[in-house]
Formats: structure tokens, sequence, C-alpha cells
């Protein structure tokens, strides 16, 4: 039985679920923990870290990298993984919709949560805005500092869509605020974001990534993630897309 998919109603062949394995020397008993302990503590390290259930599957390996880019991405993030926690700065990717940025960062998290003993926390932009605009509401059954205090401590933050949705000048200030404390204690983070440096031609895009978080904040990555650039189709619609086309 594989150990690391063993699931709550499982029972390890190795202990028989008390995880302690006793072993005999000089005639006396000797308990060590069992090597499942280590596996159920990286399980409840990877559902502590929040990734959303589409992309609790994704891995490295079922990347799909078909072409020069987003073959570089895949092994930018395969070096990042094992190089951690010796890592200098997080990653930064940006492109298009569906070309597989939230794929890599959540296959990014749960491998080094799994293999690294790290801890690690992914959430969505927009939803951090909205938890944080609701801080400061009078009624509000929690305080911004209750807000930030988890993604400012993450050991690995995974900050996905940024830019999807235009904050408030305010609510930038708290966002420069949490990224910049990240970085003063140098904490790892990663972020991916439909936005680029550059409106690419024939992007749809009418504005820069500067344009949607700011100047500070944009600067602040610059010091703080390595950028790494998706290009290629909208594996969405043409992958995707098609399968389900196909049922029909």
């Amino acid at each position: 039985m594989d150990l690391e998919r063993l699931t709550a109603a499982d029972v390890c062949p190795i202990c028989g679920g008390m995880g302690w394995v006793l072993d005999s020397a000089d005639g006396r008993k000797l308990a060590h923990p069992c090597i499942c302990r280590a596996s159920e503590a990286a399980r409840a390290r990877l559902s502590a870290a929040g990734i959303p259930e589409r992309y609790r599957d994704c891995t490295l390996d079922n990347f799909s990298d078909n072409n020069a880019s987003l073959t570089r991405a895949k092994t930018l993030a395969r070096e990042f993984v094992d190089a951690y926690p010796a890592v200098d700065a997080g990653l930064l990717l940006v492109g298009p919709s569906g070309r597989g940025k939230t794929h890599l960062a959540c296959a990014i998290l749960s491998e080094i949560v799994t293999t690294k003993g790290a801890s690690g926390l992914y959430v969505d932009f927009s939803d951090l805005l909205m938890k944080i605009t609701t801080s400061f509401r009078p009624d509000a059954d929690f305080s911004k500092e209750s807000v930030l205090t988890p993604y400012a401590e993450a050991e690995l933050l995974v900050v996905d869509e940024l830019g999807a949705a235009k904050p408030h000048a305010w609510v930038l200030d708290v966002l420069y605020s949490l990224l910049n404390t990240r970085y003063n204690r140098k904490r790892v983070t990663i972020a991916t974001s439909n936005f680029e440096d550059e409106v690419a031609p024939g992007s749809g895009e009418r504005e820069k990534l500067e344009d949607r978080i700011g100047y500070r904040l944009r600067s602040r990555l610059y010091e703080m993630c390595l950028l790494v650039s998706l290009k290629g189709s909208d594996f969405r619609k043409d992958v995707l897309g098609t399968k389900i086309r196909s049922r029909f």
C-alpha cells in the first residue's frame, strides 16, 4: 500500500494504525514513530494550504508544456521546488488566461508542502480583497489584523489572479504592507496574473499589471519574485473545450 495515499479510513500495514513500531534490541522493546505519521502530517499540511478542489490533483508531471515558453516555465518550477527552501525569490507567473498559471502555482505549493515539510497557503486575490474590505466595516466580525496575519506569516504563500479586481487606493496600501512584511521576514511568495508588464498585441488586454495593482506593489514584486511568462494557446479552449464538446 502507498503510504502517501493512505486515507483516514485506511490502516497502516506497518503499525496497524498505532503510529508506533516496536523493535527488540538487547532484550528490550523499543518504540519509534512509524513512517505513516510523517505521511499523515504531510496530508494535514496540504489540507491546511487551502488549494481549491479543482487544482488539488495538479502536479508538475501532469502540467501540459506543449511549447518552449511552457517548457521553460515548467523547468523553472521544477528547479524552484528542488531548491526550496534555499531560494532567493518567489515566482511571478504571468500570461493570458488558460496557459496553466494556477496549475503550476498549485503544483509547486502542493509538492513543497508534501515533500519538504513546509507550511503554505493559497489565496485568490479577489477573495483577499473582499476579506480586507469587509474587515473595515463597522459590523465586521473580524479585524484587518486577523485577516492579514495568516498570509503575512505563511512560510510559502500563493496569491492567485493578482490584479483580477482593481482595489481602492487604501486597499492597495494594505496589500503593500502585507507584501512588504513578507519581504522583510524573508517569506517566499508565488503570484499569478493575467496582466503583464507590457500589453501584448492581440491579447485583448488594455491594462498592464502596474495599472491594476499600482506602482509600489509592482516595484516590490520585482524584488520578491522572478518573472516567468507563459505563452501559447488557451488550454481550456483548445483542449478541455474540445473534450467537453466531444461528449455530445
